[in-house]
């Protein structure tokens, strides 16, 4: 399986309420927005992701600004389920699997999704968790759940299809798979780790 065979769907559309924020346009350490991050991170790791995002100019304008593929999603869209649906429907129909990914993971790697990408064998989804083996981010689903992921909506995800289907998990480095950024809090915890981390 290569990258090619797989399109990698990153949700960008979401409202951030618990940030207080939109969290995706917030700076990091490295100066990159968040959102624009998760996209070079996916382009680094040989693909160009479709990003889902609102009818709002500024996420917009960061897509624009890279060779992502922008998918907006309506402003009536009620969460993360319509999101996925609406981005799954553009996909093309010769892949063999869809990745989902969302966009505040901000420690997800692209040499992770590289191992991910590489590992999925187009039969079973394979879903990222972290060493000690506990389920997160991102999941691949073989093309043949395309259908359920195109009826998805409201805010429950994908969440029912992963507990009614055999799923492959593929451990991450460390909290790399969960470790997701929802509150003032956590970014402020985040991001004081990242600064004391010992530079490679």
């Amino acid at each position: 399986m290569t990258a090619a065979n797989i399109a990698i769907v990153l949700l960008a559309a979401g409202q951030s309420r618990r940030m207080g924020q939109d969290k995706l346009l917030r700076q990091l350490p490295s100066g990159e927005r968040l959102l624009e991050n998760r996209i070079h991170t996916i382009l680094a790791a040989g693909s160009v992701p479709y990003v889902a995002v609102p009818n709002e100019p500024q996420k917009a304008g960061l897509v624009a600004k890279t060779s992502a593929i922008p998918v907006q999603v309506s402003g009536t869209a009620q969460g993360m389920g319509d999101s996925i649906s609406t981005a799954i429907r553009v996909l093309p129909e010769d892949i063999a699997g869809i990745m989902i990914l969302l966009s505040d993971l901000p420690d997800v790697t692209a040499d992770d999704l590289r191992a991910l990408l590489t590992r999925f064998d187009g039969e079973t989804i394979l879903r990222a968790a972290t060493e000690a083996g506990k389920p997160g981010h991102p999941v691949i689903f073989p093309a043949r759940y395309r259908p359920q992921l195109e009826a998805l909506s409201g805010d429950i995800g994908a969440r029912d299809l992963l507990k009614s289907e055999p799923v492959d998990l593929h451990p991450l480095p460390g909290q790399n798979a969960v470790r997701d950024l929802d509150t003032p809090e956590d970014w402020t915890v985040w991001e004081e780790g990242v600064l004391t981390r010992p530079r490679k």
